[in-house]
């Protein structure tokens, strides 16, 4: 792509149109590579639309001493070296000529010449025309640009880099596909919003094949070094560096952070000074100490480029001394640094580190750090932490190669605890061996014998069993283990995966916020468990957003974005998947868990299967048919033999592709199995989710369980899906469009659409046109904010004649191109049934043959109505004629 799309800049833009239209002239202010450049041409090109035309022109450093340069277009001439008044004049009556709705832009102002400067601000100052000018933030401007916005008509624009979300989307606008999620978080984290920078690492990450699309996902492999056309960039903006300003630098592109007092003991401080006034490094308090950073992640990659390996290895070395200690985060750094220096490594030093580096969700970097203490003899710590490590990113045989060593090297019956309980969870996640996992745990239980062993390794198995779908049982077992005594936080840890998935599937019991935040803290208390952190917050997620309040999810998918490990960025996806799919986001959904699935190599240790049905409930709330059933192929191919506690979502899953093929008998039958095995898991709030989507593909019959389980649970998913079934089945139209106000203030914005067109075909076919168009309308507006979902009630609402049930079924599947005896197969149905069912609607409806009555029912289409051969009438108005 040679222009990269404009992207993220929509406030700005607005704010720019706004100050050029009541200042008359804007300079836009920035870093290089910030877009300020772009963004002027997007505001020229709006402003100009609107008003008499514009211009454009770019001041360069090597036109900066040469008068009028700039305005050489206007004056008539080429640019005089010694320009008369009279250059001057026609440079101005020129610009002049334009009139007051004229614009003209002006690319880095600050190189402009003296003359061509004063021009302007004349100009300006008259407001005789438009001006947008872009200037280079910490460069020195003509006087006469300075004062435009310092004295003068100006208003002053400073543009930061684009924010994450933003760099992200046009990542994905650039690649034209979804982008798996640590792609995502390590393009940003490296750029830091800056466009140019960005599209150079781009285009020469793709160049070279280390970004590139695997199975409809793109993926980087990471940077091998900067590409030449980005070195080239970064290289400029860094300048030429004395040899003390180029010490300064590599000792922060190696062991960034540094106290100042730190640095300006290990390089002359006056560098440091002098680093810091050119902006190539930040100087910023930190507590009770001045902290000094590297100022952009690239000038780190530049810098470190051009340092030897001898020379590294002796930097590394002094700093591991100087910053050993001094600081939370420090024995970290002096691992890391020791790792590549002539340092003799501590083991003990190393675990610490590694397990602080787990803390971080930086997982490589534990995973090294508890090697290299492996390698140096750390014994049954470091080889458990590294197995733990090994599991979390789905390296199984290393993982168990670990554990191993591990459980070669048990001295102590705790120890054996607790590597029995890691053995449990890698036979019966990644190993898939149920029974050897229990085998495992009942082993250990009769090798200790004590009660508190069993206590100990009844966390595991309240573990599985929340993972199995016994929701009731991996609750008594977690309570069981919090009412031990002695019992050890690692132990905590897993009863409390347990517990909080048992909270979230039931919805009953302590509330799940509270049941969380206890499980992070013990998860935290020890290496092995700190990874089960961001497992645990997932089941707050699910909580919430089961409980009917996906708002209050915002704050623990915040929370896991906000780690700093790449890691972390494949849970924030997974977090927000499912928060969005609640909100009624069926397209950011598909997004974010394409973004995901690659992380996930196999079953993902059960997590791929649940992410595929997800996926699939997603593509077939957008009408995606064969999307879906793609999905759902993945999610059997994936299915965990031990891991059922997401059957019921399996049902939901097929019932919406089921419904986007227009199967409307399949997908109720796979909603009433999906309902009836929640029910029997103690899944209630799951079973409320899959009842509420039954009431919005057409079943009346469902008011009196939702009304039972409204009085046994927690939050307002219950009350209003049982509202919702109440209504639905009376025919209340009124209703109807209450429970989706209701929906909608929940921010659960499909079923509040669903409401509504539900509410639309009602009010129509008793014959109130006013309320159907009002309904419609409605139910149109809010499927537009949710990005177009095709659900059963949207259809039935676009289509302007009145259907019954199984007339649209059949039209429905007829519209996808099956034979009456196909759909007859389909449906259960004899041949004769099906082309009783299409003639008898055509003779109702007025439709000539089956093909218009396919036609009739797709939404968007409209439809030729009876008795007239060019009439049609409008889904949007809710069958009135247009």
């Amino acid at each position: 792509m040679d222009t990269w799309p404009f992207t993220g800049r929509d406030d700005e833009l607005q704010v720019a149109v706004d100050a050029v239209v009541r200042r008359g002239c804007l300079v836009i202010a920035g870093a290089p590579g910030v877009g300020k450049s772009r963004l002027a041409r997007e505001l020229l090109a709006r402003v100009g639309e609107s008003g008499s035309g514009h211009g454009f022109v770019a001041a360069t450093a090597s036109s900066r001493d040469i008068p009028l340069a700039a305005l050489a277009s206007w004056t008539g001439t080429d640019a005089a070296v010694e320009p008369d008044v009279t250059a001057v004049q026609r440079a101005t009556q020129t610009l002049r000529a334009g009139g007051p709705r004229w614009v003209l832009g002006v690319d880095d102002a600050h190189l402009l010449d003296e003359v061509s400067a004063t021009v302007l601000q004349h100009l300006a100052t008259e407001r005789a025309i438009l001006m947008v000018l872009t200037v280079r933030s910490g460069q020195s401007a003509p006087d006469a640009i300075t004062a435009l916005w310092k004295d003068g008509p100006a208003e002053r624009l400073d543009l930061p880099p684009l924010a994450e979300a933003p760099t992200k989307a046009l990542l994905r606008a650039v690649l034209d596909g979804p982008v798996d999620a640590a792609t995502e978080h390590r393009f940003f984290e490296i750029t830091r919003g800056n466009v140019l920078w960005l599209r150079h690492l781009v285009d020469g990450e793709r160049r070279v094949g280390r970004l590139a699309c695997t199975d409809g996902v793109w993926r980087w492999a990471g940077m091998a070094g900067l590409p030449p056309a980005l070195s080239e960039l970064v290289a400029e903006q860094i300048g030429v560096l004395t040899g003390a300003q180029a010490r300064v630098l590599e000792l922060l592109a190696f062991g960034e952070p540094l106290g100042l007092d730190q640095l300006n003991r290990l390089a002359d401080p006056d560098a440091v000074e002098q680093v810091a006034q050119r902006g190539l490094a930040a100087v910023r308090r930190d507590g009770a100490r001045w902290e000094v950073r590297i100022a952009h992640p690239l000038y780190a990659e530049a810098v470190r480029a051009r340092v030897s390996s001898p020379r590294a290895r002796r930097l590394r070395g002094e700093l591991s001394e100087i910053v050993a200690g001094r600081r939370a985060g420090d024995g970290l750094r002096c691992a890391v640094l020791g790792l590549d220096s002539d340092t003799r490594p501590d083991p003990e030093v190393l675990v610490r580190a590694a397990g602080r580096a787990v803390g971080l969700t930086d997982y490589d970097l534990a995973e090294r750090l508890y090697r290299a203490a492996c390698d140096a003899g750390g014994g049954f710590e470091a080889q458990l932490g590294r197995s733990s490590v090994l599991s979390w990113v789905v390296r199984t045989r290393e993982a168990e190669e670990a554990l191993a060593a591990a459980l070669a090297s048990v001295a102590t019956d705790t120890e054996r605890l607790r590597a029995a309980l890691f053995r449990a969870m890698l036979l019966f996640f990644h190993r898939e061996d149920v029974d050897a996992a229990r085998g495992v745990l009942d082993a250990a239980q009769t090798k200790v014998g004590t009660p508190l062993a069993v206590t100990v390794l009844d966390s595991m198995r309240a573990t599985m069993a929340a993972a199995s779908g016994d929701v009731e049982h991996a609750a008594w077992l977690a309570e069981h283990v919090f009412a031990g005594e002695g019992v050890p936080p690692w132990a905590s840890a897993w009863a409390s995966w347990g517990a909080v998935y048992a909270r979230a599937w039931s919805g009953r019991g302590e509330p799940i916020a509270d049941l969380v935040r206890r499980g992070i803290g013990v998860a935290r208390a020890t290496p092995e468990t700190l990874p089960l952190q961001n497992n645990i917050a997932f089941a707050e997620v699910l909580g919430v957003c089961l409980e009917g309040e996906p708002a209050r999810a915002g704050a623990r998918t915040t929370w896991i974005r906000e780690q700093p490990g790449s890691h972390a960025a494949g849970f924030s996806a997974m977090l927000e998947a499912y928060a969005e799919f609640t909100r009624g986001h069926p397209r950011t959904t598909v997004r974010l868990i394409q973004g995901v699935l690659p992380h996930l190599p196999g079953r993902g240790g059960g997590w791929t299967a649940f992410l595929a049905v997800l996926l699939a409930s997603a593509q077939g709330m957008l009408g995606e048919a064969a999307a879906a059933r793609a999905a759902l192929e993945l999610a059997d191919r994936a299915a965990h033999p031990g891991i059922r506690f997401f059957d019921p979502h399996l049902g939901l899953g097929l019932a919406w592709g089921a419904a986007a093929d227009g199967a409307m008998a399949d997908a109720r039958g796979h909603l009433a199995r999906a309902s009836a095995l929640a029910h029997a898991s103690g899944q209630s709030a799951v079973e409320v989710l899959v009842r509420h989507t039954g009431v919005c593909f057409g079943d009346r019959n469902q008011a009196p369980r939702l009304a039972e389980l409204a009085r046994e649970l927690d939050g307002p998913a219950a009350p209003v899906a049982a509202a919702h079934a109440r209504a639905f089945a009376a025919g209340d139209h009124a209703a109807l469009m209450a429970v989706s106000a209701e929906l909608e203030a929940a921010q659960r914005l499909v079923f509040a659409a669903d409401a509504a067109a539900q509410a639309a075909v009602i009010a129509r076919r008793n014959g109130g046109l006013p309320e159907a168009a009002a309904a419609a309308a409605r139910a149109a507006e809010l499927a537009e904010r949710c990005g177009g979902p095709r659900t059963p009630a949207l259809m039935a609402a676009s289509s302007p004649l009145p259907f019954r049930d199984r007339e649209r079924e059949i039209a429905l599947l007829a519209a996808k191109g099956l034979t009456n005896r196909a759909i007859a197969d389909r449906l259960q149905l004899s041949v004769r049934t099906v082309e009783s069912h299409v003639y008898r609607a055509c003779t109702r409806l007025g439709l000539a043959d089956r093909a218009a009555l396919a036609a009739a029912v797709l939404p968007g289409t409209g439809a030729v109505m009876p008795g007239s051969g060019r009439r049609r009438w409008s889904a949007a108005a809710g069958g009135h004629e247009s």
